[in-house]
């Protein structure tokens, strides 16, 4: 079942125009990368969105603001409902979603309804409410009335307070007019990335990663990605460890769909593994940063193990 969704959510993106990389069998905290110029998504794909660990979303919404990306939780139910086209829910601070309601997505047909604790909640055109209102001389407490709610109710959506879609329905039937907004996910998930702290470590358990940060850039670490680390000079360097030879050609055809999936430099930092590179991705030794004094010069060891 979920290979199945995994399969029909790379179509689906493909058909508008991303290039697709899965990380599916990566035992990572996402399972899908898709760009195109104007936006990158990452995607992690359940039967069940209940399924999703609160550390592989701590980490998701840390990859969305170092990446610039929108993250999606896709999905088919909840242990209690199937997920309906048209609704977005609540997952662990992310956003969940049925393939239908992707698609449109996609093609900018923005939701309007959240799935909040057991509530449909809407965003009111707060300014359209209170004109209406007024065009139809109605008072707050009239307004109340005629919805069943409370005048203090009515003053708070005129502030720009959400509401249940039953209250919304409500509203509308009575001033007879559109009033519900529609949810622009990409725009609400930028202003949500601004807000993101701790982005980028200060302190590190592994020496290796805390070398890196002392050549002049700053240091994301991630335990449930394809990737131990991100440094960010002007340019993403996409950081992989490997201790072991045996680990060595795994973490670096994982890193080279990275590199296509990110746009960053990857490299391998390794301890037991002398070659220069593994495939297309460069091997830095751990020994080999000691001799480094600034950032340009692990990115020209970088550059001349590049082919």
């Amino acid at each position: 079942m979920r290979e199945t969704l995994l399969l029909k959510t790379t179509v689906l993106l493909k058909e508008h125009g991303f290039a697709v990389e899965s990380f599916a069998h990566s035992n990572a905290c996402f399972d899908i990368v898709a760009k195109r110029p104007d936006m990158t998504l990452v995607l992690k794909v359940f039967n069940n969105i209940d399924a999703l660990r609160e550390e592989h979303a701590a980490e998701l919404r840390k990859i969305a603001a170092v990446f610039n990306a929108t993250v999606l939780i896709i999905g088919e139910k909840s242990k209690a409902f199937s997920l309906k086209k048209g609704i977005l829910y609540e997952r662990l601070g992310l956003t969940a979603l049925n393939l239908q309601s992707l698609g449109e997505l996609l093609k900018e047909h923005f939701p309007s309804v959240k799935y909040f604790k057991g509530k449909s909640i809407v965003e009111l055109d707060a300014g359209k409410l209170r004109e209406k209102r007024k065009e139809l001389g109605l008072t707050l407490q009239q307004l109340a009335s005629k919805i069943d709610s409370t005048v203090e109710s009515v003053h708070r959506y005129e502030k720009g307070a959400s509401t249940s879609l039953n209250t919304a329905e409500k509203l509308e039937d009575v001033l007879n007019a559109n009033l519900v907004k529609k949810i622009n996910l990409f725009e609400e998930q930028k202003l949500e990335r601004e807000k993101e702290k701790q982005l980028f470590e200060e302190s590190f358990e592994d020496s290796s990663l805390e070398k890196v940060h002392d050549l002049g850039v700053k240091v994301a670490v991630f335990k449930h990605a394809p990737f131990k680390a991100v440094a960010h000079p002007s340019d993403s360097l996409v950081i992989g460890k490997a201790t072991a030879r045996q680990r060595i050609a795994k973490k670096a055809e994982e890193l080279a769909k990275a590199k296509e999936a990110f746009k960053g430099k990857p490299i391998i930092i390794s301890r037991e593994f002398n070659y220069r590179h593994v495939g297309e991705i460069p091997i830095v030794a751990e020994e080999e940063l000691d001799s480094l004094s600034k950032f340009k010069d692990l990115m020209k060891l970088i550059k001349e193990r590049e082919i």
